[in-house]
């Protein structure tokens, strides 16, 4: 399994039983240990103990990967980083069990700005979304493994909601001169915005049944 990781490793952390995922990268691989920066969400820090179980969850673009997890506690350095052991098997998990609509959002991206500055927004629409990732119709190429920030709204029957997510590329297509697909895996949502997502496709899957029976 560790074979499959290396440093510097983008990689997201959930405490076992709950589904929330927290984005941390890792910082070394030693020992059959993983030393891992304090997973993150929101700016939120996942709190371990040593002897707490999670799961820890890797990518790449057509898959994800999980396997459980034991805290061994925080290493001594300046920065301190958590140390876990893997404790089971690592499963494979396709992508594609998202449920996955087309529909055409306006969506403004930007890379992620430096210290103290203020993103850049560009306009881009989607070709389709699920509750794990989008597929952008935009002006330029945005190489696989970067990462953008994305604001859209959803039009919900109760209101519109505004998004604001962070997504990494794993698929860059060419579709003609200047145009480009770029395919984003969401590295740092909510259960409740992924939630708002899935009742936005369900929403839109209902309405198109409904016009199709009349």
């Amino acid at each position: 399994m560790l074979d499959q990781l290396r440093i510097n490793q983008k990689i997201q952390v959930a405490r076992e039983g709950e589904r929330d995922w927290y984005a941390s990268t890792i910082q070394d691989i030693k020992g059959g240990e993983l030393h891992i920066a304090l997973p993150r969400l929101r700016g939120d820090v996942l709190v371990l103990t040593p002897g707490d179980n999670v799961k820890v969850r890797f990518f790449d673009e057509n898959a994800s990967f999980i396997f459980p997890a034991r805290c061994l506690g925080r290493t001594i350095e300046a920065i301190p980083l958590y140390r876990l052991a893997p404790t089971g098997d690592c499963q494979r998990v396709q992508q594609r069990q998202h449920v996955r609509l087309k529909t055409l959002l306006e969506v403004h991206y930007a890379h992620p700005p430096e210290k103290n500055r203020r993103p850049r927004y560009k306009k881009a629409f989607t070709v389709d979304i699920s509750g794990g990732g989008m597929l952008l119709a935009m002006d330029e190429p945005v190489l696989p493994g970067r990462e953008l920030l994305v604001e859209f709204n959803l039009p919900l029957r109760t209101g519109a909601r505004k998004m604001e997510l962070r997504g990494r590329v794993v698929r860059l297509q060419e579709r003609e001169k200047s145009k480009y697909h770029v395919a984003l895996e969401f590295v740092d949502i909510t259960t409740a915005q992924q939630d708002l997502i899935m009742r936005y496709i369900f929403q839109c899957m209902a309405e198109q049944a409904r016009l199709t029976r009349m």
